[in-house]
């Protein structure tokens, strides 16, 4: 049904998934250098009876302790297979607390910031300390190695229109493969599925191996993904992806 909320999602949270919301945003704070982020948390907002005294604790673990007690733990973590929790404390021991906060609002964008966590603690099975890991190596992910946010949405298409013209050969033919993606219609976003949530259609017959350069290839997909993500209504928080064999017609033989 259009309009409905999920559960798990703001507006519709049971009494300990907004108390975990809570506990994210105080550790959240804290990271970015916030003073005061956990006395503010204890002395308002719902659940923190029952999360103001053990918890609080724990989040002063998450940084004091880190090296410790949580390197170990994480190293066998089957969450921990793409390194989010290195990356997560490589972003602690080399950026300020005012570039985290500007690469979280970056992220945020027209989102719902509650919204946003809860992504993450959705994805975490609602443990905080994991969803801290999660999130921060995101931003990270986003602001230093794919610059999604400086780069590929901000100069977006008419970047690869001005490097199409290019002297240095490399930075060429990289604007010539985003834009020959972009011409093909190799995928598309044309209107809304009956829950409302953005349809991008894939047209997988066009995708040729080798054809374009993997870094194109990746400046694309994260492209038209936060372009979708631009889409989103305030009751939604993913698109679909319709392959075409699930929308072309059959090809008939001769």
């Amino acid at each position: 049904m259009v309009g409905s909320v999920l559960p798990g999602r703001p507006g519709n949270l049971t009494a300990d998934q907004e108390a975990k919301l809570q506990e994210l945003w105080t550790a959240t704070l804290t990271v970015f250098g916030v003073q005061g982020a956990d006395t503010e948390n204890r002395q308002s907002g719902p659940g923190t009876a029952t999360s103001d005294s053990t918890p609080s604790k724990k989040k002063q673990s998450i940084f004091r302790k880190q090296k410790d007690e949580d390197d170990n733990k994480t190293l066998g973590d089957q969450n921990d297979k793409y390194g989010q929790s290195k990356a997560f404390q490589q972003v602690l021991a080399t950026q300020n607390p005012e570039s985290l906060r500007t690469a979280f609002w970056s992220m945020v964008k027209h989102d719902n910031p509650d919204g946003l966590l809860l992504r993450f603690l959705r994805a975490r099975k609602w443990d905080v300390h994991n969803a801290l890991v999660m999130m921060i190596a995101t931003m990270n992910w986003r602001m230093h190695e794919v610059h999604v946010d400086d780069d590929v949405m901000k100069k977006g298409e008419a970047q690869a229109m001005q490097a199409n013209s290019s002297g240095n050969a490399t930075v060429k033919k990289e604007a010539q493969d985003f834009l020959a993606q972009m011409r093909l219609g190799k995928s598309f976003l044309h209107g809304t599925d009956k829950e409302g949530r953005p349809m991008c259609f894939v047209r997988v017959r066009l995708h040729k191996q080798g054809e374009q350069s993997e870094t194109s290839l990746e400046r694309y997909t994260v492209y038209t993904i936060e372009t979708a993500r631009l889409l989103l209504a305030s009751h939604v928080d993913t698109a679909v992806r319709n392959d075409e064999k699930c929308w072309d017609p059959p090809l008939m033989n001769p």
